[in-house]
Formats: C-alpha cells, structure tokens, sequence
C-alpha cells in the first residue's frame, strides 16, 4: 500500500510540476502531454461501429476513434468529416508486399473519378465510365489523348464551294480587297483549274485561283485565310502555289495578326517572276492570339496565281508510338487479335493488291488499278476500263455520262444516245490536223449556220470563172488508210478525188486553213498546223459565181445568135 501511495505521489507530482503524464516513465518526453512507455503493452483506442462513431456530438477536431463494422480501422475527425486514415491498407511510396489483386487497388469506391496531378496541374483522369483522357478532363473514348502544346490547321479548299469568294462577315475566313474597274470574275475565287497559265504541280482538287481581269481592271486583290487562336509561340508555314508574272505583276504573303490588326512578318514577296513550287517557312508570335495568312495579287493584265495545301503547325505530337519498327510513312498494322505494330505499307501483301491507294495529292499520288477494270459483269474485262450492262455482256461497253445520256460500243461502233454539242458556242472543233476524221456520215447533210445576223463586212466574191481555171482537181490515194487500229493494204486503199491543199492556198486561201487557234500563257495565238485542211464546202460559192459568170455569157451568146437569125432572114429576102 505504501507503494502505491508513492507511486501516485510521484506521478501527480509530475503532473502538477510539468502538466504532463508519463505511464511506464517517471521521465515523460518534454513534447508529449501523454507519454507512455511499454515494451509489451500498447494504447487501445475507443472502439465503436459506425453508427456510434456518427452519433458522437459536436466531435472535436482529430479525435480518434476505431470503427469496428463497414470500413474498419481508425478514423479520425478533420474538422468537418470523419476521415479514414487508409481503409485499413495505405500504399506505401516505395512499394507493398502481400497485397491481393482481389482485395487491393488504387482508385475510388463511388461514381467519383481518379484523377492524377503533377505539379499540381491534372495531367491524366479515369471516369467511372473506365475513359482514360490524358490533356482532357473528359475523354470520350476509351482512350483520349489531347495536347494544349499542339497546333495544326489545313485549309486545302475541298469543303469550299466553287465560285467568287466574297466578304459576307466580318468573321468570313475568305475576303478581298475591291478591285479598281474589276467585276467580281477578276477576284480570289475557288475552281478546280489553275489560275496562273502554268500548272501547279502539287495542286488539287479544289484550290484558290487569280488571274488577268479585263483590260480596264488594275487588279490588288487579297485572299484572307483566317487561322484562329494559336497557343504557341512558334510555327511552321507551308503551302503550294503557282506563279506567272511579268512587270508589274506581285504575289506576296503575309503573316497577319488578327488580335493587334498589325503585320508580323512578309513570308513571300514575288514580282515578274515564274514559279511553280512549295513554301516553307517559320515565325514567332505570341501565344494565345488570332492569325491570319494574307495573299496579295497586284496584277494589270498578267497570268495570275493558283494555291492550295495551306499548313501551319506548332509543337510536338500529343501521341507518339515507338516499337523499334517505326518509320516515316509507316502505318499501324494489327493482327486478329488488335495487336499494332508499325509497318512498311509497300510490303503488304493482300488479295487486292493491283488497286492501289497512293497517299498525296499530286498527279504522281493517283487512286488506281495495276489491271483492267470491270464493271457492270463479271467477264473478264477486255480494256482498261471495260463497263457493260449485264444484257450486254460479250457485244461491248456502256457507261453513262448524265442522268439519261450514255455511251455504247455496238459491234465495233461507238454510239452515242444524246445530241453532242459545243459547250462554248463557235470555240469547239472535232477533230484536229494531225487527228482526222476518215467520213462523216448524216442522213440529212451538214448544216452550217449561215444566219445574216451573224455575219458583218459583206462583200460580193471576187473570185469566179477565171480563179477556177486555175484549180489543178486529181485522184489519189492516203498513204496510211486505217480501220480502228488495222493498216489497209495498198491493194485494198480506195481511191480518192480533191485538191492538193497547197496548190489550192495560192488560188483561193480562203479554203485552206493552215494556222489553228493556240492559248499560250493565257493569250490566244495563232499558230501554224502540221498539216493543211481543206474546207470544200467554201469551194462551192466560186463554183456558183462561174456558173453565173458563164450563164451571163451563154444568154449573151443566145442573144447575138437571134441577132444573127434576124440578119440572115433579111438577107434571104
């Protein structure tokens, strides 16, 4: 008993000297307000289940309990909610042992997502829906990855409509500038044809076009590609374009800033120069502003521009894949299972391999097929591309080229459904010098417009009895007389009746049309044919003028012959 009396008057001693409590130590730690000291004893905490841990008034913040149902273990109170210190598990830095794939995870136990930080900024996020999103806080997919430090934009014209490009809106990614004495024709406008005189190589489908306008128009047109915001500081420019000029034509291009209305750098600044190629640049700007690419046309009757494939890039890709295999121009190429690996395309092997699906945008970059082609049965197809009607099968092709209008093969003939006219009015020729017709064949004859409304400096022929004299008519035979693609033996020509053209150019040039209609860098030019034609039907007018020259001359003679009838009955009287 005294023991114990000296033990309490130690330890209150202690308490009341230091206000602190030692069990096990007379010594308590000078940090601890409790110190208790064992090697084989430790502190049991208040247990309780869950609905008494809730029941506890007003509980006071870090309090300490150990629930013993639901979540077990020890929870504590934060201020504001009962906190678990780990569930009964916490996953330790620098790894676990003896943790159950069944019973052990990383993650939450609601319709909450995971969300995973660095920096304290979210780099990657899990919903409860199992979408991983990586630079996204809501992903779509079962796999979505964003980067804020990527830019791309691509404008190569193939979802802009054919036609004038005009300002409508203020926010119109397309616009020009008004031309002195120019229609709306002589602007910026999308066609599918290049507007410069020279092709542009690596253009397209749909593209930009400016050429001359019309002799009173000074053109200064500026097509405006709106890019948007840019987030990065730096970017990588490229486009494709066709330039033909002469003074004081000019093609330049500028790097535009939206935000501030002001310039950032000239890229091109072209004058009386030819060029067919690919630009490829780079600026610095500031992030976070609205861009524009600016392309400017001076031109007072010169040959014009064609552009297309406008790029601009900035930053690094948002995925990369690296197996060892990869590539430039390789693809991913999965197995039956889904299994991806980088592969060469040139050295796949499948069963369609002669149709080839060449990436690019070039002439050289074509959709095609090794073979010929069927369509519309399933006989082997005699020519490259070989359409017939199942009806039809074996006699020749068909293919339509309208809603009703079609082409056919008939036994070795090629006919036609539908009239065939010009699309321009007088501009359209059938047939050239050196590509010639053999026989035109019509039931009703040709018909030449001869309308006198369409005709201006008549005049009365000069040509007549005296110019047909001079016509030197022979027979003769081609030199190569063809059927289709077969040669005709000599033996088998047919012999032939005309003029020979250059003897008929110095009697009556009129008739013999020696040069044809060329357009060089967009003019019309007049140059000579390979061969000479010969339009007989012109002939005919000289032959009438003759006939009446010699029927004035018969009636004449007719009339003198009564006179001499007169004469002579006189005398006999």
């Amino acid at each position: 008993m005294k023991k114990i009396y000296i033990l309490l008057f130690v330890g209150f001693s202690s308490l009341f000297m230091n206000a602190q409590i030692g069990i096990g130590t007379i010594t308590p730690n000078a940090s601890a307000a409790l110190d208790v000291t064992s090697t084989d004893k430790g502190i049991l905490a208040p247990r309780m289940t869950q609905a008494q841990k809730n029941a506890i008034a007003t509980p006071a913040t870090g309090l300490l309990i150990y629930q013993t149902d639901g979540a077990t273990g020890f929870w504590f109170y934060n201020g504001s909610a009962w906190q678990p210190f780990s569930s009964g598990s916490a996953w330790d830095l620098i790894g676990n042992i003896g943790t159950s794939p069944a019973t052990n995870m990383l993650g939450t136990t609601d319709a909450q997502s995971l969300v995973f930080k660095a920096n304290n900024t979210e780099s990657a996020r899990i919903l409860a829906n199992s979408n991983v999103g990586f630079g996204t806080n809501t992903p779509t997919a079962g796999l979505h990855v964003t980067s804020t430090s990527v830019f791309s934009f691509l404008q190569d014209f193939s979802s802009v409509a054919v036609g004038d490009v005009s300002l409508t809106t203020t926010d119109n990614p397309y616009a020009f500038d008004s031309n002195s004495g120019c229609t709306t024709g002589d602007s910026w406008r999308i066609s599918t044809t290049d507007g410069s005189s020279a092709p542009c190589t690596n253009c397209a489908g749909n593209r930009a076009v400016i050429d001359y306008g019309s002799s009173s128009c000074d053109q200064d047109a500026t097509l405006i590609v709106k890019t948007g915001v840019i987030p990065l500081t730096s970017v990588a420019i490229t486009f494709d374009y066709s330039f033909d000029g002469s003074s004081p034509e000019l093609f330049s291009v500028v790097l535009y800033n939206e935000t501030t209305s002001s310039p950032v750098s000239t890229l091109l600044n072209l004058s009386a120069s030819d060029e067919d190629t690919s630009f490829t640049g780079a600026a610095t700007i500031t992030a976070g502003d609205a861009y524009s690419l600016r392309f400017r046309y001076v031109g007072d009757w010169g040959w014009g521009v064609t552009l297309d494939n406008i790029k601009i890039s900035a930053g690094n890709p948002a995925l990369t894949i690296q197996d060892g295999n990869q590539a430039n121009g390789y693809i991913l190429l999965s197995d039956a299972n889904g299994n991806a690996v980088w592969t060469d395309p040139g050295t796949l092997s499948i069963a369609d391999d002669d149709w080839r699906f060449a990436s690019g945008s070039t002439t050289n970059d074509p959709i095609y097929r090794t073979g010929n082609v069927g369509a519309g049965n399933t006989n082997t197809p005699f020519d490259l591309i070989d359409a017939e009607e199942p009806s039809y099968a074996g006699e020749g092709t068909q293919f339509g080229v309208g809603n009703d209008e079609y082409f056919e093969d008939v036994q070795s003939e090629q006919s036609i459904s539908h009239h065939v006219v010009p699309r321009v009015n007088n501009s359209i020729s059938i047939g050239s010098a050196s590509l010639r017709w053999s026989e035109v064949f019509a039931v009703n004859g040709t018909i030449n417009t001869s309308d006198l409304r369409e005709k201006e400096a008549i005049k009365t022929l000069n040509y007549g009895t005296e110019s047909l004299m001079q016509l030197n008519p022979v027979a003769y035979q081609w030199k190569y007389e063809k059927y289709g693609k077969t040669l005709v033996a000599d033996k088998d020509k047919r012999n032939k009746i005309g003029f020979i053209a250059q003897e008929l150019q110095q009697v009556l040039p009129e008739v013999v049309q020696s040069k044809h209609w060329k357009e060089i860098k967009g003019k019309l030019q007049q140059v000579p044919m390979e061969r000479l034609g010969v339009n007989y039907a012109e002939i005919l007018p000289v032959v009438i003028q003759t006939t009446q020259e010699q029927q004035d001359i018969i009636t004449a003679i007719k009339a003198q012959q009564e006179e001499i009838k007169k004469l002579l009955i006189d005398l006999e009287k």
